[in-house]
């Protein structure tokens, strides 16, 4: 089965902006020069409209296919960053053509039909392959059918993609635990996490990586079962002095569907990846966020800022 004159020029201050930010924390990318498996970070926000976090959305790109895990807000405009600024030719919007995602919650799926209709917009010719939990395939049909007006006036004889009309299609895979998806690149295994909802987080083998991602969760055995050694780990996390800050419902909910920096480290103790990337993390600051993992995890270990690349 198939399951993308005195003035600095705009693409250097952009370049700059992109990748100041982890050189600050002695951060390096790692993988990017050899690897056939690169990892990169297209948002690693939460709900809150932080304008230098999107929303959360991550690409594996393997031998120059993209697969893209949630699509949070500003997933297609992030992942046509990567392409001009970072030169990951597989994220050129119209090359986005397989996405998984976690768990329904808005956050990571609000970039949803942006996913479905920018790229087609701009020249995708086949159907989006999306996998994900039950409800995926009536939020795919009811975000059709609310874009029907602007799908008829694009295809219509006038209009600008009747050529090519597939585009907007979605091919929507409701899924369960186990192997979900496989091509020549990657398989695609599924596992279930504790969220407030139906949730998976996902291993991708790759020929040269093997690499874990959480989603959203309260830390758990099948995440440390599918990592056992794995390459790189991404895993969510919230700072215990952040979480003291929120309403004491906020702080209930977490406390059973998400994941402290406490937690996290114990995990991947137990884990024990390659390379722990920590991401859809919340702190009074990123270097919170940093000093706190420093604290209690003795492994390799980043915090993932938007357009980091592994």
């Amino acid at each position: 089965m198939r399951f993308i004159s005195g003035r600095l020029s705009p693409l250097i201050v952009a370049m700059f902006l992109f990748s100041t930010p982890f050189m600050a924390r002695g951060q390096q990318p790692q993988g990017t020069a050899t690897s056939r498996t690169q990892i990169v970070l297209l948002g690693t926000g939460n709900p809150g409209p932080d304008p230098d976090r999107s929303g959360p959305a991550t690409a594996i790109v393997v031998n120059g296919t993209a697969y893209l895990i949630d699509f949070g807000p500003g997933v297609v405009r992030r992942a046509s960053a990567a392409f001009l600024y970072k030169g990951i030719k597989a994220l050129e919007p119209t090359k986005l053509r397989v996405a998984f995602v976690t768990h329904l919650h808005s956050d990571h799926t609000v970039g949803y039909p942006d996913l479905i209709f920018t790229p087609w917009t701009v020249g995708r010719r086949v159907p989006l392959e999306v996998y994900g939990p039950k409800g995926l395939k009536a939020m795919t049909e009811h975000l059709l059918e609310a874009y029907r007006v602007d799908i008829e006036t694009r295809t219509n004889p006038d209009g600008n993609q009747r050529t090519f009309p597939e585009g907007h299609n979605v091919n929507a895979h409701e899924i369960g635990p186990g192997i979900v998806y496989k091509d020549s690149n990657v398989t695609v295994t599924a596992f279930a996490t504790k969220h407030a909802m139906e949730s998976y987080g996902y291993r991708f083998d790759t020929p040269d990586r093997s690499i874990v991602i959480s989603g959203d969760t309260n830390p758990i055995q099948a995440t440390i079962d599918a990592c056992r050694g794995c390459d790189v780990l991404i895993h969510e996390a919230h700072t215990p002095a952040w979480l003291a800050t929120r309403p004491e419902t906020f702080q209930r909910f977490s406390a059973k569907y998400h994941t402290t920096t406490a937690e996290l480290a114990n995990l991947a103790l137990k884990a024990k990846p390659g390379l722990l990337i920590v991401y859809h993390y919340n702190g009074l600051s990123n270097e919170e966020v940093f000093d706190d993992m420093r604290a209690r995890y003795p492994g390799h270990f980043v915090v993932g800022r938007d357009l980091d690349v592994y």
